[in-house]
């Protein structure tokens, strides 16, 4: 201990403790100590960075990249942001007076961030319903809309048969007329959002659209570029994805309109509405339609247009609020109430609220349902936009790959209102956007489980990280990935940005390698967690991490958390590889820290890394060969070799802050688990990499690394981390 002690007096005396400016906060002191001011941080790269790939010469980056790369310390704003769009929009009381919650929180967490063209204010809906025969008017227009016959003749006289009119007047006829009117409504929506996808689609070429329609397992081949489809290029570029966000549009705010009227038609006290016998299954031109009763059915659809169910448990199997084809590229389902069961066995089907070249989506009000689906399912797109809500109930979603929020080249969100919930994936979801895409999941409240199968044994995903390929690639929970194509065919594809909302609860979520507010290759990764006591569980390069060019988050407001990184070349918790933002942030509760290998505030390569806990009695275990607490790699590549010659033009910046509590910091053999108090760390201490003495003597000065334990901090918050906005609700 004297030893330790020693050490510890050594590293801390010629710097500790230093006069506090005057208003100034924790980090900005830090900043301070550092030589450093916020304006020196972030990058802001320029093509002359030889082997920097030029964000200018990378396609399909999203808006908000390059601003949060040149400006970290506006990353948690632009988190808070989208978790105070669910907080205010899924509130019970917004939902009870507005129809417009799902356009609401699909626009700030999905649509703001693939596209700047678009304000939050209402799908503009509009449709002329006429008194008389309501739903037929509505089937006729799209016979008009598509310029298909409506009435048959032939030899100057009308034709004996088919009677599309006649047939239709007589499958409409037990529906009731109040019925009638809701749906029609509903249906002059989808034809306008129809009308908005054939727009989209007017540069694209059919056969390459065609092509790419059975493309799958795009997140096991994008990340080092090992298979490049040439036809998803030519599609990405040729489509006008504005005129398909504007046709999801349509479909969010119409869906919850047509549920609120139901629900109400269901709660007045009158009975002149016979639930049980509303129901209707009739062709058109863009897609079957059907109106099913009360009682529990049985849907198998591959051709829906439009499906509303009104209550019963129910069981959906197959394309249910999804693009079935290029033929029907718009879909909506609706189900009102009921413990329901939606399965898709075909592993290039898309379901469950997902999009191929359209618009669609699946609203299911309430009941305890179950999810289960492959590939592209459960609010999921490419070249699409695809949504998945289920407002109340304990909910279990399962799925292979590539949803339960996630998309290519398109926007996918799943939304969960309430209840103790389940998400179990392979990997690629639950919060991802893959290359060109924006992947959101947000669960407003509830117990939840979010799980990406770790081990390699059950699925086969490895990733060479991992000692001997024990652990999976996961790319899930708030996780953004993009095409490194600098080391195959030079086509470099930027990741998009995927993030997971959840705002109250005690979760756990569990993944292996590449999760829990992550990126990698231009794309960016947010978990934002408010309320409650979660556990965090992953193998390496998770919890506020990444590597080449990108940004990595995680945000948790409250409660007594652990973080939990305790594998073989474990990496997590604020790290960082070759330019990587990262940004890890807990604001209060007695937290636990486990991390084997490196970070706490450790970055490589010139990345910058921010690891702060604000608040509570905190305890932190590391392994014995990790490097943490503002640690970097200072003495590596300095002075610069061929090849990183970047670093001459930019700052690597760690920084770890503790700021209030008695907080305990040990390490530990990653085998034997014995510890030790630690060598590097402990209360109202700090320490420099490099000390100010080792900087002088670089020939490459630019290397930042400071980490802090301020005891009890007194002086302001620190402003960067400050919630600055108003809740609607308290």
């Amino acid at each position: 201990m004297k030893k330790i002690a020693l050490v510890l007096f050594c590293l801390f005396a010629a710097t500790a403790f230093a006069q506090r400016p005057a208003g100034s906060d924790a980090l900005n002191e830090m900043l301070l100590r550092l030589g450093l001011t916020q304006a020196d941080l972030g990058f802001r790269p320029e093509g002359h960075w030889t082997r920097y790939p030029d964000p200018a010469d990378i396609p399909f980056k999203r808006p908000a990249f390059d601003g949060l790369m040149a400006n970290p310390l506006s990353i948690y704003d632009f988190m808070r942001e989208m978790a105070l769009s669910a907080e205010d929009y899924l509130h019970p009381e917004y939902q009870g007076a507005m129809s417009n919650s799902l356009l609401k929180v699909a626009y700030y967490t999905g649509v703001r961030n693939y596209t700047a063209q678009f304000r939050d204010y209402s799908a503009s809906l509009w449709a002329e319903v006429p008194e008389q025969e309501p739903l037929l008017s509505a089937i006729r227009a799209i016979y008009q809309e598509t310029g298909r016959v409506w009435r048959f003749n032939a030899m100057n006289q009308a034709s004996d048969f088919p009677l599309i009119e006649k047939d239709l007047r007589k499958a409409i006829e037990p529906i009731h007329p109040r019925v009638q009117r809701v749906v029609a409504r509903t249906v002059y929506h989808l034809l306008t959002a129809w009308h908005w996808r054939q727009t989209a689609m007017r540069n694209v070429n059919w056969q390459e659209a065609s092509d790419c329609w059975r493309i799958r397992h795009l997140g096991e081949m994008q990340f080092d570029g090992l298979e490049y489809f040439p036809q998803l290029d030519d599609c990405a570029r040729d489509l006008d994805f504005n005129s398909l966000i504007y046709a999801s549009s349509k479909l969010l705010e119409s869906s919850e309109q047509l549920a609120d009227t139901l629900a109400s038609l269901k709660r007045s006290p009158t009975d002149e509405i016979d639930w049980l016998s509303q129901n209707l299954n009739v062709e058109t031109p863009i897609g079957r339609l059907v109106l099913a009763g009360i009682g529990d059915d049985k849907h198998e659809y591959s051709d829906l247009l439009l499906l509303v169910d009104f209550g019963g448990n129910d069981y959906y199997r197959g394309a249910i609020g999804a693009t079935p084809s290029l033929e029907i590229p718009i879909s909506l389902a609706v189900d009102l109430e009921g413990d329901d069961e939606y399965l898709n066995e075909d592993e290039y089907l898309p379901s469950q609220g997902a999009a191929i070249f359209g618009a669609s989506m699946l609203l299911d009000v309430a009941g305890k349902d179950k999810y289960v689906s492959k590939r592209l399912g459960q609010g999921a797109a490419m070249l699409g936009v695809g949504i998945l809500a289920d407002m109340k109930g304990d909910d279990e979603y399962t799925l292979w790959t590539d949803g339960q929020g996630g998309a290519y080249f398109g926007v996918g969100v799943s939304i969960d209102g309430g209840g103790n919930d389940t998400y179990k994936l392979y990997g690629d979801g639950q919060g991802y956007g893959g290359v060109g895409g924006v992947g959101a999941l947000v669960d407003y409240s509830g117990n939840d489980h979010y799980y990406s199968e770790p081990d390699a044994k059950v699925v086969f995903r490895p990733d060479y990280h991992s000692k001997e390929g024990k652990f999976n690639y996961s790319y899930s929970q708030g996780c953004g990935i993009g095409r490194r194509g600098d080391i195959t065919d030079g086509h470099s594809w930027a990741g998009g940005i995927g993030s997971l909302i959840d705002i109250s609860g005690n979760d756990v979520y569990e993944a292996a390698q590449w999760a829990q507010g992550c990126g990698y290759w231009y794309g960016a990764g947010f978990l934002w967690d408010g309320a409650g006591n979660d556990q965090y569980k992953a193998t390496g390069w998770s919890q506020a991490a990444g590597a080449h060019f990108c940004i990595g988050a995680l945000v948790d407001e409250g409660g007594d958390d652990q973080y939990t990184i305790w594998a073989e070349q474990s990496q997590g918790v604020g790290f960082g590889h070759d330019y990587t933002v990262a940004l890890f942030l807990d604001r209060r509760g007695d937290d636990k820290y486990e991390v084997g290998g490196d970070g706490l505030g450790f970055a490589i390569n010139m990345s910058q890394v921010f690891c702060f806990d604000l608040e509570g009695k905190d305890h932190y275990l590391r392994g014995v060969k990790g490097r943490a607490y503002g640690w970097n790699n200072w003495e590596q590549n300095n002075p610069p070799v061929l090849g990183t010659f970047s670093s001459l033009f930019s700052d690597q910046v760690c920084l770890f802050g503790d700021l209030t509590g008695q907080d305990r910091y040990l390490q530990a053999e990653t085998l034997t688990g014995k510890s030790r108090p630690d060598s590097l760390m402990q209360d109202n201490a700090q320490i420099f990499s490099p000390t100010v003495a080792q900087r002088d003597t670089l020939s490459n000065k630019r290397y930042y690394g400071l980490g802090v334990d301020f005891g009890t901090w007194s002086g302001p918050p620190i402003e960067a981390f400050r919630d600055k906005m108003q809740k609607r609700y308290r």
